[in-house]
């Protein structure tokens, strides 16, 4: 019996994976594979998902920008950091239509 638990365990690890990590429409639902503050002081997020599905321009690097001029930016980048840290998956809602901009971040335990 725990052999069988564990091999459901496994196989429904394996299934739900990618389910976690998917971007469409305004929003990118995964963890986040990649963060880096540019010279202007922007942060860039990349997710496990596919950031081309966006109704918004991500770029050749499929980038989200998180703005140093949004007005929750130091709470949406603690936010990011730990979900980063932590290996949590994460919710981004995207605004913009020309490039990839955070409109707010959700993170669910």
């Amino acid at each position: 019996m725990n052999k069988l638990l564990r091999v459901i365990f496994f196989t429904m690890a394996v299934i739900s994976g990618p389910a976690l990590a998917e971007c469409s429409g305004n929003n990118c639902v995964g963890k986040l594979t990649r963060l880096y503050v540019t010279s202007g002081g922007n942060v860039a997020i990349r997710t496990a998902g596919d950031e081309s599905q966006l109704n918004c321009d991500a770029g050749s690097g499929s980038y989200i920008f998180l703005h140093k001029e949004h007005p929750g930016f130091d709470s949406i980048y603690s936010l990011l950091l730990t979900a980063h840290t932590t290996e949590q998956p994460i919710w981004i809602r995207t605004t913009g239509t020309e490039s990839c901009s955070v409109g707010y971040v959700v993170w669910d335990k």
